[in-house]
């Protein structure tokens, strides 16, 4: 299997309601963000960018939710990367993580994980202690935010300007107050402790792509109250509007992405 080079480089797995997974690799380091999807699928999708799971040295958990953490268990029984998350969080996972893990919690501050330095940002998402990641290489970066229903001027300073970004674009709100949700459900997406708009996530990519963010993937789609078209749509339009410019795809719940490379 190819190793990571010294290019910084990130291809989305899975990511969706049913199962979030990225694949962060650069300086002899590769790194998964969550593990939302069984092992055997993880294995598989792994296989078909020419990679292995035996090559993850650092797992980093954005938060205790089943479609982030739905194949960790099995991951870590298995083979035996460094597991990092927030102290909320690693006490949200105790019982899931097996014993003999190798577990390092978040101290708040730039962490070092192989090649990479990594700090962790505050979310707001109906979690214990969620965050987003961001990674910087030799110059580079990539970051990694979702679930979270709202965002900050704190997250534009520590993730606006990453190279590579993965931004959510959970839903369209016309489609999520007229589709099949139920009335609780309709509202927990939308709070300030849900998920981002097409429209709240282009506005953050529009401040990180004024900062320096070149590529992007947009993730978390809703498969009920969303599409890529409609998706895609609103993010070019806004980023068009604040005459920037930045390469814009979306990611797959059931297929690896292209990988992004800088």
């Amino acid at each position: 299997m190819p190793k990571a080079d010294q290019c910084l480089s990130l291809c989305a797995l899975a990511s969706g309601s049913k199962g979030n997974a990225y694949w962060i690799e650069g300086g002899g380091t590769t790194i998964l963000v969550d593990a939302g999807i069984s092992l055997r699928q993880l294995t598989r999708r792994v296989e078909e960018i020419e990679r292995s799971v035996e090559q993850i040295d650092h797992l980093f958990v954005t938060h205790e939710h089943a479609d982030h953490i739905k194949g960790l268990e099995r991951l870590l029984s298995r083979h035996r990367p460094v597991v990092w998350a927030s102290r909320g969080t690693l006490r949200a996972l105790r019982g899931t993580i097996p014993d003999g893990a190798k577990v390092r919690m978040l101290n708040g501050k730039i962490e070092t994980a192989g090649a990479f330095q990594v700090r962790a940002v505050a979310v707001s998402h109906d979690a214990i202690d969620p965050v987003a990641y961001r990674f910087d290489l030799n110059g580079h970066s990539a970051a990694v935010l979702t679930d979270t229903g709202d965002w900050s001027r704190e997250m534009v300073t520590e993730l606006g300007g990453a190279d590579l970004l993965v931004c959510e674009a959970n839903h369209d709100p016309h489609m999520l107050e007229k589709g099949p949700y139920p009335w609780y459900l309709k509202q927990r997406v939308a709070s300030r402790t849900g998920h981002l708009s097409n429209q709240q996530g282009a506005d953050f990519t529009v401040e990180a792509v004024k900062k320096g963010t070149k590529a992007l993937l947009l993730g978390h789609l809703s498969e009920t109250n969303n599409s890529p078209t409609l998706a895609l749509d609103v993010f070019h339009a806004a980023v068009e509007a604040a005459k920037g410019e930045a390469k814009i795809d979306v990611a797959s719940q059931d297929r690896p992405s292209f990988w992004l490379k800088v």
